[in-house]
């Protein structure tokens, strides 16, 4: 790989490790956060921990690895993984998940796939989450590679290719990645995989038609399933104020907090499953009867069929679901005392909504917009289950 040419994407290199170590344990910010995670070791432990680490693949095996594991045995009850008999333990591959958190769903992927013996993925991560010149350099040094956004005109293109060529070539070395199904999380859990994503992809490889461009990225569609998603309340008070203010761009201060809610917030139990590759998924389709201009969408249906079908159902889910429709059509998938935990829980998320000055909380439209984040997954898996 040309690693010059995606200097500005791409994460380090083994010789830019130590240096990027070196500087980071300078950064006093970079301390404090390091410290308010109380993992039990001081920050001058870490830095003896990480002396010798000359790979980015290195520094998740040790500081990673220790962090997302204290960030799961705190804030989570169980966290379990399922598929690894569809992924070959020496292959790479191009995992794209639904999305609910901005940086635990693909750290808690490297970890679980780390334990069952399968390559840790590269992290795709927008530049819009990268606050602080430190951000990014860490995002690098813990092998992310940086997805442009924000960009206007002929840019766009240009950022798009250079990514996908960045993706073709790191696959063509038995890289793993990982890349969410649309850009930014989905705030009601729809889960739909965004066709642009797609062609994006496709447009790296030097093939032509998409199905055959997508094939040598070796697609793995993924789910990922919070029982709690600690981040609910902030989602459905973005979407209020979007509803509210046609101007509304959310700052860098609520990506913050975004971010540090999503790590140090409760979860309870958390799955993630890999689903079939892609590859097999496309095999028993009649491509030679679908018009390329509508294969792509046929591909999104895919993805989001096989994401559908492996969700882990709570019993918060299926509460909501009940709620939602004003039904008790999901009686025995749980209990009262499930039912009475799920409303308190509602309530509570729902007292931490503070709008800015101005506006009030529009308590009915916030409530209904958490309930479908925690019902969807159920229509969602039930619509898969019967196509």
């Amino acid at each position: 790989m040309d690693y010059d040419k995606y200097r500005d994407i791409r994460p380090l290199t083994p010789e830019e490790v130590p240096g990027a170590i070196e500087m980071l344990l300078g950064n006093a910010t970079l301390q404090a956060t390091f410290e308010a995670l109380k993992t039990g070791k001081s920050w001058a432990d870490l830095g003896k921990f990480l002396e010798g680490t000359d790979s980015t693949d290195e520094f998740k095996r040790r500081a990673g690895y220790m962090l997302v594991k204290h960030v799961m045995d705190s804030t989570c009850s169980a966290v379990s993984f399922s598929g690894e008999e569809h992924l070959a333990p020496e292959a790479g591959y191009t995992y794209i998940s639904n999305h609910r958190d901005i940086i635990l769903d693909s750290a808690f992927l490297n970890v679980l796939l780390l334990e069952v013996g399968r390559r840790m993925p590269q992290v795709a991560i927008g530049d819009n989450l990268m606050l602080y010149p430190w951000v990014e350099m860490l995002a690098k040094l813990n092998s992310s590679f940086i997805v442009r956004r924000g960009l206007q005109g002929r840019d766009i293109l240009l950022a798009a290719k250079q990514l996908s060529e960045y993706m073709h070539d790191a696959a063509a070395e038995g890289i793993s990645m990982w890349i969410a199904q649309r850009e930014g999380r989905s705030k009601d859990s729809t889960d739909r995989t965004q066709p642009a994503l797609l062609k994006m992809l496709a447009m790296g490889s030097g093939r032509k038609g998409i199905v055959e461009s997508l094939l040598p990225l070796h697609i793995v569609p993924t789910c990922c399933s919070y029982e709690y998603d600690p981040c609910d309340w902030l989602k459905a008070r973005e979407m209020q104020l979007k509803r509210d203010q046609t101007d509304y761009r959310k700052t860098k201060a609520e990506d913050g907090l975004n971010m540090h809610t999503g790590v140090l917030g409760y979860k309870g139990r958390v799955h993630m499953q890999a689903g079939r590759p892609l590859a097999d998924l496309v095999e028993p389709i009649e491509w030679d009867e679908i018009k390329e201009t509508d294969r792509v969408e046929v591909l999104g249906r895919l993805i989001d069929k096989e994401i559908h079908l492996n969700y882990r159902l709570y019993p918060g889910n299926y509460v909501a679901c009940d709620w939602l429709n004003g039904e008790s059509r999901y009686l025995d998938r749980y209990t009262e005392a499930e039912k009475q935990t799920f409303e308190t829980y509602i309530a509570e998320r729902l007292a931490l909504v503070k709008m800015p000055e101005g506006i009030e909380p529009d308590i009915d439209f916030l409530r209904r917009r958490m309930l479908e984040m925690y019902a969807n997954p159920v229509i969602n898996a039930e619509r898969a289950s019967s196509e």
